[in-house]
């Protein structure tokens, strides 16, 4: 009787170990965390727990959308502003979308060299003035509305995406970016990958507003030391091709962590310049 109670012991407790187990192990009983969904560009085979940093790059054509804008441009924080906002809200899931600040009190050294290149390749003249893929409209946004259906109807040739968190130990204070490409079919020429961080929403003066007014979408910063990126490839690609770039980038005490959002652009060799060519969409 001792003897089958305890067979009985023996494998209730089994039981009781084989369904409690907290984590999945290797063969050596090793936890490794990593990406474990096959559909990401960052699966990892040796992973067998999933720390959430799986990256998936639908194939998706999205377009880009930027305003130039300065706090001490009146127009720019009444109608450019709104119109800002309209594009956005009506493309929401098709475009990336964000200001470039243009010399005034939002202006930093971590989005200035964005302005720079950004105005250049532009010819920008004044403020407000729109962009939409690459075509400057100047105040003519309305336009944005059919270049943006054009691009989004387009098969893509490349891809990308991001993911990224906040660092810890070492790293603390810091963003952990890691921001993925993958090409959809075979490409040619050179491209760069941009990582860029936005505010998405960001308090301060507005010449004709107020001193408390709600700026949207404002690009305060980029990764690493170029605003086009880094070059991921410089003689094309293969299909399935896929292309990382890492940063650890430093925060800024005025930077409202709940309030940043980190995309990804796309660009291609055109001439001495660059060209849009895709973009994530946070």
């Amino acid at each position: 009787m001792k003897t089958k109670n305890l067979s009985i012991i023996t494998l209730i407790w089994g039981a009781i170990m084989t369904f409690s187990s907290c984590a999945p192990e290797d063969n050596t009983g090793e936890i490794i965390r990593g990406c474990i969904d096959m559909n990401a560009v960052n699966y990892i085979a040796t992973a067998n727990q999933d720390d959430g940093s799986c990256v998936k790059i639908p194939v998706k054509q999205n377009g880009m959308f930027f305003k130039f804008t300065a706090t001490w441009c009146e127009p720019c924080g009444s109608w450019g502003m709104d119109a800002f906002q309209s594009v956005y809200d009506a493309n929401r899931g098709k475009i990336v979308a964000f200001t470039v600040q243009t010399n005034d009190d939002l202006m930093t050294g971590r989005n200035q060299p964005t302005f720079q290149a950004f105005s250049t390749r532009w010819d920008y003249s004044g403020t407000p003035n729109f962009v939409v893929n690459n075509t400057l409209l100047g105040t003519n946004y309305y336009q944005a509305a059919s270049d943006i259906s054009t691009i989004t109807s387009q098969t893509p040739t490349i891809g990308t995406g991001v993911h990224w968190t906040i660092g810890a130990g070492a790293n603390a204070g810091k963003i952990n970016i890691n921001a993925y490409a993958k090409a959809f079919s075979a490409i040619s020429g050179e491209y760069k990958m941009g990582i860029y961080i936005i505010a998405k929403k960001l308090v301060a003066y507005q010449n004709g507003q107020s001193d408390n007014y709600e700026h949207h979408k404002v690009m305060i910063g980029f990764a690493g030391s170029d605003p086009w990126g880094e070059t991921i490839t410089s003689s094309g690609a293969t299909a399935d091709q896929v292309f990382h770039v890492g940063h650890v980038v430093p925060l800024e005490s005025s930077w409202n962590i709940a309030d940043i959002e980190v995309v990804t652009i796309i660009w291609k060799k055109s001439g001495a310049s660059w060209d849009f060519v895709n973009a994530t969409t946070n």
